[in-house]
């Protein structure tokens, strides 16, 4: 590897300075910074997964619970690293041990790099998500060591977003809503684990007290250092209540939950959901930035599964290049608990009589909702008195027009029974669910959601207005960026950190907005500006990232995660981590077990074994239908024939080793439960090991019967 290359390693991927792009397997998907290479011949056959054996397990670093690393001092197999040939358990062999140009000394790919299987050097990766070959990467970095550059401390915040568009609103006690969205790197550098932005993405309300949210999404503390956003897909209970279970027996702020509060369920038996429920996408695929990018079809709906209580099962859907179908979904009774302070208080019954009607998604289904917003929480820098170095959310840029958000749907609740009806009784039915297409009317352009520079000045809050240099639009179906007439070179240069100058021109605030803003002092206008200097600045970043860690069985309250006997499997995600899974029947995975003890008198052995052969005809369905790069849509629609555009999507790559195939007999019925997702212990947050116990106020003694509607 050149000098040049190596530099731009060090300054880029090395995990305390800036994680720019995110680790990736080697060419044959099999292999991953800190996880132990994939056995040839996998058992799951999908995106880098191999088993290991019953009740035991492999996990990064060989720190975490029944790690089976070998000593780098006594490679296994025969191999040597270091002598140019690629042998297991070596994940890149390129002729030497030494770290920094992408293999490290015991032949582990580095965080950043691209190892091909052939055993050949490393390379970085380029923005553009493609390995290129001895260049140099396109984001601008410190090339050099001889060149003007300079890593600097983020000490500034920024928090609002882009507009947001409107469209007609999804149909009154409604089963949910699709969408499409684009796939794109949405930063020009990494992201600390310290800061967080939605990329157009939206909730939805139900008529009580909780949502149910999703989206493009940069968080990296909760997935990872994914090139592109990830797709986050769940849903809330008792407004944003610390115990809901938003991330597969994790709550909000990453609370660790006991058994009594798991309410989310694994459907897919394709597609592994890893908690913080995100689904990252592979970021090795054309962009075709030429002919409207990728993009990934998603959202949520409802089946009637029969529930004793006459409850919906909610769920969500993707559409994407391997995979069509459903992902994960909520045991129906999560959206009627009700935080028994709030019912003591008197809140609950002032909410409740104050909404006409009451209900839940469960019992009512979805309000009528018309947004896509976006929202940013991140850090820049400050220079001199009133110029800021700010990260502007980075959009595609090919083009002076690109398209962001299209297909928007909604779904009728009678649509979703006959649906069901079908999947119960086993008659033949078309996949795709009925939606109705909705309109683009608006952009929304708040003073409450402009991005803003938010600092403290002799005591007293500033805002400064920060406007990108693109505009969004829409036309009748589609949502885009548009930027002046300027070249996609200019373009390029404007997107991402870009400078920006504080006016003394204060900010116009519209009518209509809320009063701390209409009488807020210093609310101040910016215009950008040309760099200073020729210094290139790159962000500081300390690349740790949370790590799922295994719970400890014998805990009373982790009981229902109790795998032993169970074969265990490990994948090797794009974000360097190694996601350890098990294969359940579905109705005896963790949070239906849970269900089962919460409510027996509901969840009966002849009620779950009818909702077993419910699932077991989705898998079904889902099978015949599902199929790599379909052409034409399978569960979401993709055209709509009113659309003067109408273009068929590029549908985006999952992350291959979020992909799997399920083992001979467990194909239908059966689904996969991520049991851990471990980060290289130098990039893990929280360390490595087990989780002992759950978070104080969420243990199963903390849990409470208070659900509507049994609620006096």
């Amino acid at each position: 590897m050149t000098p040049q290359a190596k530099h731009i390693a060090a300054l880029w991927f090395v995990g305390l300075t800036v994680a720019a792009c995110t680790a990736t397997p080697s060419a044959d998907g099999k292999s991953a910074p800190g996880g132990m290479a994939a056995e040839a011949g996998d058992l799951v056959g999908g995106g880098g997964a191999t088993a290991t054996g019953a009740g035991g397990g492999t996990s990064p670093g060989g720190t975490g619970p029944g790690s089976d690393k070998p000593d780098a001092a006594t490679p296994a197999n025969g191999s040597v690293c270091g002598d140019s040939q690629l042998t297991l358990p070596e994940q890149c062999d390129d002729g030497n041990t030494e770290t920094g140009d992408g293999c490290d000394a015991e032949c582990h790919a580095e965080p950043g790099w691209d190892c091909p299987s052939d055993g050949s050097g490393c390379f970085p990766l380029c923005e553009s998500g493609k390995t290129r070959t001895g260049e140099l990467c396109e984001v601008p970095t410190c090339p050099s060591p001889g060149s003007s550059c300079e890593l600097f401390d983020r000490k500034v915040l920024f928090q609002g977003g882009v507009d947001g568009i409107s469209h007609a609103g999804t149909t009154e006690r409604g089963a949910g809503k699709f969408v499409f969205n684009r796939v794109y790197r949405a930063s020009k550098y990494a992201v600390g684990s310290d800061e967080q932005f939605g990329v157009f993405h939206w909730w939805l309300s139900s008529y009580g007290r909780n949502s149910i949210e999703g989206g493009l999404w940069v968080n990296p503390l909760a997935t990872g250092p994914y090139f592109y956003p990830t797709l986050h897909i769940a849903g809330v209970g008792d407004l944003y209540h610390t115990c809901s279970d938003v991330q597969f027996g994790h709550g909000m702020g990453g609370a660790l939950l006991g058994d009594k509060w798991l309410a989310m369920v694994q459907i897919s038996n394709r597609v592994l959901t890893v908690p913080g429920v995100n689904i990252g996408f592979d970021q090795r695929q054309d962009q075709h930035e030429e002919d409207n990018g990728i993009w990934i079809g998603w959202g949520w709906t409802n089946l009637n599964l029969s529930h004793p209580k006459d409850y919906k099962y909610w769920m969500s859907f993707v559409e994407a290049y391997q995979y069509q179908g459903p992902v994960n979904g909520y045991m129906p009774e999560y959206f009627n608990w009700v935080d028994p302070d709030k019912v003591r208080d008197g809140s609950y019954a002032a909410s409740r009589s104050a909404s006409d009607p009451f209900g839940t998604f469960a019992t009512l289904g979805s309000k009528p909702d018309s947004g896509i917003a976006n929202e940013q929480y991140s850090q820049g820098l400050k220079l001199g008195q009133d110029t800021y170095y700010v990260p502007v959310p980075r959009a595609p840029h090919f083009k002076a027009r690109e398209y962001v958000i299209s297909k928007i749907q909604s779904i009728e609740q009678s649509s979703m029974e006959a649906y069901s009806k079908a999947l119960r009784e086993n008659t033949p039915m078309n996949s795709l669910i009925p939606t109705s297409f909705l309109t683009f009317n608006g952009v929304t352009s708040s003073t409450h959601s402009q991005l803003k520079v938010d600092e403290t000045i002799e005591g007293q809050q500033h805002l400064t207005v920060i406007r990108p240099p693109y505009d969004v639009g829409h036309d009748l179906y589609n949502a885009y960026v548009e930027w002046p007439a300027a070249g996609t070179a200019a373009q390029a240069d404007q997107n991402g950190y870009l400078y920006y100058r504080k006016l003394a021109d204060k900010w116009p605030v519209e009518a209509g907005a809320s009063d701390y803003f209409q009488n807020h002092p210093h609310l101040y206008k910016s215009e950008p500006v040309p760099p200073p200097d020729n210094v290139n600045r790159v962000p500081r970043l300390d690349a740790r990232y949370l790590s799922y860690k295994e719970r400890d069985v014998t805990h009373p309250d982790f009981v229902n995660w109790d795998t032993t006997g169970k074969q265990r499997y490990t994948a090797l995600l794009q974000n360097g981590a190694t996601a350890t899974y098990v294969w359940f029947k579905f109705i005896e995975q963790p949070s239906v077990k849970t269900a089962k003890q919460n409510w027996p008198d509901v969840y009966t052995d002849a009620y779950l074994e009818q909702l077993q052969s419910y699932v077991e005809a989705l898998h079904r369905k889902t099978a015949l239908s599902s199929k790599p790069n379909p052409g034409k849509p399978v569960f979401i629609n993709s055209r709509n024939a009113d659309d003067p555009e109408n273009f068929d999507p590029h549908l985006a790559k999952l992350d291959p080793g979020q992909v799997v195939t399920p083992p001979d007999g467990l194909h239908v019925g059966y689904v996969p439960v991520i049991i851990s997702v471990y980060h290289p212990e130098a990039n893990s947050s929280n360390g490595a090991g087990l989780e002992a116990a759950p978070s104080a106020g969420c243990l199963n003694t903390d849990w409470t019967r208070s659900y509507f509607p049994d609620i006096p």
